[in-house]
Formats: structure tokens, C-alpha cells, sequence
């Protein structure tokens, strides 16, 4: 009896734990509305940097040129110090083997003058030739029936004519030879302009290549769209920034916030900045400029970030040091009573945001009016009450009959 008194108790319980377990699997996700005071922050990384440098670029003329030699980066460089020497050798390659198809173009070019020149006499020889001729049959040409047959009358006239018509054919291949000539005197001039204009680039390109310092300054290499910086045996394209002389007196942060979190930012917000070696020293500075559309800052990487430049309220020389690592905390909402909500929890569509009220044992649509916005919460200034439960998810027509159904 003893044991199948305890057995029953057993199933008893086992009954009572399980429909508990069943009302609890029952209850739908919700979140209780209730006024909350914090602020709304919003992370950052990025390095520091001077708020104003002297850029340094490649040489605007002349063709591509590789990079030989670089001064230290961070290094101190005073006026006219050599920062980059670029190697020549392939330009000196280049202008030679220019200079041989100058050379090549001028005596096609002396030639081709040459040949015209001979045979442009020869056309004017044939056309004085032709001229005498028919002046000499024009001359003693006799149209007089009693000393000459017609016979022989008619056989001069048709060679009068025939050394007319030769003339004006040795006339018109004159024009056309000449046009002709010209034409292929252009070709060849071009050539050889062409020539020469290139032998210039180079010989302008030999001549620059050394960048020097403007002042003095430390030097900071410039880092191109995928994030390299110049190195020994790369390229650089004429007009390039090469680098940088900032003006360290006066430092900035440089931040990137990622773009899902990027809510709400503006200029003027304060920013608190840290470093992570000592967290607990904190630095405050103002938004400065946002950027107007987010991009990816790490090849490879698809993620993208806003980038914000901050204004430090104070500068301090010992700790603020060029690229170094920082991080901070935009505000971007300030502390004080308000109803908010999991941004995951409103929903929008053409007739505005609403979210599903939780009401008996059903799902409602209740439509609000929003506030304030952080990466994780907004702001509810109209339509909800502290206490209303509403749904953390969305709710479909036949999940809300099944949840009446549950109900």
C-alpha cells in the first residue's frame, strides 16, 4: 500500500510539472512597456590623426613610376630631406628606344621627301615637255586646203588635241600627287612629333625623380582605396598622394562605426574616447563631420562603416600620438525618462509603424508614434501605456489564431 501511495504521488507531481511546462510553452514572447532612463551610445574604433597635414604627391608629369627608396615612416624630416627616389632605369630603357624610332621616323621621313621631290620633277619635266610640243604644233600647224591635204590638216588638229589633253591629265596627276604628298608627309610628321613628345615626358620624368620634404614635419605614408601604402617596387601613377606631413599640434580621431549600427548620428554629439591600454582615462571630443555613405575599409571585407571625425574639447600632447588605436562611444540619445521598446518589436508598412499589443489572450495591432532611435531600442511617444505587454517578433494572421486557439 506504502508503494503504490508513493507511486501516486509521484505521478501527481510528474502531472503538475508537466502542465506547468505546457501554460509556459503556451505564453508567447513578449515585452512589458515601461519607462526607461539611459542613454543611447552608440561604439567606435579608429586611430588618431592630425587635423591638418601637408600633402605630399608623386610628380604630375611624366609617365608611371616605380618606387626605389623610402624614407622611415614616422621618421622626422626636415625642409628638402629626400622622402622618395623612384628608379629610372626603365625610363632611360624607354627614351633610348625612343630616340631610335625618332631617329627611324626622321629618315623616313628625309626619304619619303625625297622620293616626291623626284618624281614630282619628273611630272613637271613631262608637262614642260608636253607644252612645248603642243606650241610647236600649234605654231606651224597650216589650215589651208591648197598646201596641205585635209588628210593631213585633220591628223594635226587631232594631235593638237591629244597634247592638250595630255596636259591636263599631267596638270591634274600634278594636284593629286602634290595632295598626295602632303598627306604622307603629315603621317610621318606625326610620327615624328609623336616621337619627340614622348623622348620630352621622359627626359621631364628623369628630372623628378626625388620627392623632397616642403618642411619639416613627421612622415606619414598614405594608405590607397584597398588599404596598402607605398612600398619599395610599387608603382605610383603622376599626381598620386604619396604621403603625408601632419601638423601634430592639434589631433583628431578618426572613427568608423559599422553601418547596422550607425543610427542616429550627427554633428555635434559628444564622443568619449579611450585607449585600450588604459580604459578608465577617458577623453572628451564633439562629432565633427559623418560621412554621407558607408564603405568597406579591409580588402576582402564586405562589412561596412560610416567614418566619423571627432574634435577633441582638449588637446594632450604626451598621449595623443599619430595612428594611435582608440576607442569611443558616440552619444547619440540622452539620458531621460522614456517608453521604449526592442527595435526587433516595431513594424512598419504604408499606413506607419505599429506593433502587436498582447490583450486577453490575443494579438492586436496597435499603430504608435516614434521618438528617438538607438541601435537597439526606439522611442514610443504615442500609442503605448507602461504595463502593455507587446510581441518581440512579428505575428502572422494564422499565428495569432493559433495562439487564440492556445488561449
Amino acid at each position: 500500500m506504502k508503494s503504490k501511495s508513493s507511486l501516486s504521488i509521484l505521478l501527481l507531481c510528474l502531472s503538475t510539472v508537466l502542465g506547468a511546462c505546457a501554460e509556459k510553452q503556451s505564453e508567447p514572447l513578449l515585452f512589458e512597456v515601461q519607462y526607461i532612463e539611459r542613454a543611447g551610445l552608440v561604439p567606435a574604433r579608429g586611430e588618431l590623426q592630425a587635423e591638418s597635414a601637408t600633402a605630399i604627391q608623386a610628380p604630375s608629369s611624366g609617365p608611371p613610376k616605380f618606387i626605389a627608396w623610402l624614407a622611415p615612416e614616422y621618421s622626422l624630416v626636415k625642409k628638402g630631406d629626400v622622402i622618395a627616389r623612384f628608379d629610372g632605369e626603365s625610363m632611360r630603357r624607354r627614351q633610348s628606344y625612343a630616340a631610335s624610332e625618332l631617329t627611324q621616323a626622321e629618315e623616313d621621313l628625309r626619304e619619303k621627301r625625297g622620293l616626291l621631290d623626284t618624281e614630282q620633277v619628273a611630272i613637271l619635266a613631262d608637262i614642260d615637255q608636253v607644252a612645248v610640243e603642243k606650241g610647236f604644233a600649234e605654231r606651224f600647224s597650216v589650215d589651208d586646203d591648197r598646201l596641205k591635204s585635209r588628210l593631213e590638216i585633220l591628223e594635226e588638229q587631232l594631235d593638237t588635241r591629244y597634247l592638250q589633253s595630255k596636259l591636263d591629265y599631267l596638270d591634274w596627276k600634278s594636284e593629286r600627287f602634290a595632295t598626295g604628298a602632303e598627306g604622307e608627309l603629315a603621317v610621318l610628321a606625326v610620327a615624328q612629333q609623336k616621337h619627340s613628345a614622348q623622348i620630352g615626358r621622359l627626359q621631364e620624368g628623369l628630372s623628378e625623380l626625388e620627392i623632397v620634404a616642403p618642411h619639416d614635419g613627421i612622415l606619414t605614408y598614405a594608405a590607397n582605396w584597398r588599404g596598402d601604402k607605398p612600398k619599395v617596387g610599387g608603382q605610383v601613377w603622376p599626381g598620386h598622394k604619396v604621403a603625408d606631413l601632419p601638423d601634430t599640434s592639434v589631433m583628431q580621431a578618426k572613427l568608423q562605426v559599422a553601418e547596422r549600427e550607425a543610427i542616429g548620428l550627427a554633428e555635434g554629439q559628444a564622443v568619449s574616447v579611450w585607449f585600450e591600454t588604459d580604459p578608465a582615462k577617458r577623453f572628451a571630443a564633439k562629432v565633427k563631420t559623418v560621412s554621407a555613405a558607408p564603405s568597406t575599409i579591409e580588402r576582402g571585407n564586405p562589412q561596412k562603416y560610416y567614418q566619423v571625425m571627432a574634435a577633441f574639447d582638449e588637446q594632450f600632447p604626451r598621449q595623443f600620438k599619430l595612428d594611435r588605436d582608440v576607442r569611443a562611444q558616440i552619444l547619440v540619445v540622452d539620458a531621460s525618462p522614456r517608453l521604449e521598446i526592442p527595435a526587433q518589436s516595431l513594424f512598419r508598412d504604408g499606413a506607419g509603424a505599429f506593433v502587436y499589443l498582447y490583450r486577453d489572450g490575443r494579438f492586436q495591432r496597435r499603430n504608435v508614434t516614434t521618438g528617438q532611435v538607438t541601435p537597439t531600442h526606439i522611442e514610443i511617444t504615442e500609442g503605448l501605456e507602461p504595463g502593455e505587454r507587446i510581441s518581440l517578433y512579428e505575428v502572422s494572421p494564422a499565428g495569432r489564431m493559433s495562439q487564440e486557439a492556445d488561449t
